[in-house]
């Protein structure tokens, strides 16, 4: 998901409930003017063209996407019972399809709501990933984790997406990201002030490149936001370079050894990247269309987009994704 600013705001799954209809956690799309999903394995991105129901008391989005999938089978709407088995497919930490297990709990109760305790294990980048049984049926939501606890994780039980597609189905309506992703919304979750979600943990937003115009010498910085409610260090940042058509160029792991309390952010400079510099050749010398622009008989045949002040000729098109980091002692 991404700002209005056109940078990455937020990483979460999600899945098929009917076609170009995709279900995920509220959360994930809170403050988005703009967002894409990917199927896992493909390359391919699928444009969000807004929500068509939305329910934030109890944590749920139904996003209209450009693009179909086979959907997954909603289970029935009673609870799971303490002890049963079940399975999390995700994308933790970036990490695409992850698949994890465990068991049932506890059902705990939230007012007049319930909410799935589980063992699986969830991490940022999970929320609105399918809880399923042992026949694939969706029981729940993977939606947040305890803030201090170990292996408590917790989910939205499916019946309330159930009622939340039954109303969204009689009458397709679809209302842009700038509207429904705002933070104004009318009630809390029913996680509020119980636990962290998981998605939140670390947000990798502002990337620029570091003096474009130098092409053999750019580099980029970005900023790293700790919304944990521990210190975290160690994070593994990775950076994707796409083309005009939206296939990956280029890609960086870049690790980034800065502690950084609860709450604070801090940025990340780096002066030099040989995969940065390829990007911003490519960035420099075609158009928003993909075109080839040369420069006109130049002596050096990089003279042109050596000059300082020069500014890159297509929308940089880059993608951040946090793979990883350490929870400090």
């Amino acid at each position: 998901m991404n700002d209005s600013n056109g940078q990455p705001i937020s990483l979460g799954s999600g899945f098929f409930v009917a076609d170009s209809v995709i279900a995920t956690n509220a959360h994930v799309i809170e403050g988005a003017h703009s967002g894409t999903a990917k199927l896992v394995g493909d390359t391919h991105k699928l444009q969000i063209a807004g929500t068509v129901g939305i329910n934030y008391r109890n944590d749920l989005a139904l996003l209209k996407v450009s693009g179909i999938a086979p959907s997954l089978r909603l289970g029935s709407d009673a609870n799971p019972v303490v002890g049963d088995k079940v399975y999390v497919v995700g994308n933790p930490l970036g990490l695409e399809a992850t698949f994890s297990e465990g068991i049932i709990s506890g059902i705990r109760s939230v007012d007049t709501d319930s909410i799935l305790q589980m063992t699986a294990p969830i991490s940022p980048g999970s929320s609105g990933g399918p809880v399923m049984d042992s026949t694939g049926a969706v029981v729940g939501i993977a939606e947040a984790t305890f803030s201090e606890g170990q292996n408590l994780n917790l989910a939205v039980p499916v019946s309330y997406l159930s009622k939340l597609w039954t109303s969204a189905s009689k009458k397709i309506s679809v209302t842009s990201l700038g509207q429904s992703g705002q933070s104004n919304q009318p009630e809390r979750s029913i996680v509020d002030g119980l636990a962290t979600r998981v998605e939140s943990g670390v947000v990798i937003s502002n990337f620029k490149f570091v003096n474009p115009g130098y092409v053999w010498g750019a580099g980029y910085e970005f900023r790293s936001t700790n919304k944990l409610p521990f210190t975290i260090s160690n994070i593994e940042v990775r950076i994707i370079y796409y083309d005009a058509s939206k296939t990956v160029m280029d890609f960086q792991d870049v690790f980034c050894n800065q502690s950084i309390p609860p709450g604070l952010a801090k940025s990340i400079t780096a002066g030099h990247s040989e995969e940065g510099e390829r990007a911003v050749h490519y960035y420099l010398t075609h158009d928003r269309d993909g075109n080839e622009i040369r420069a006109d008989e130049p002596q050096n045949s990089h003279q042109w987009v050596t000059s300082a002040g020069a500014s890159l000729r297509m929308e940089a098109i880059v993608e951040l994704r946090v793979i990883g980091f350490s929870r400090e002692p």
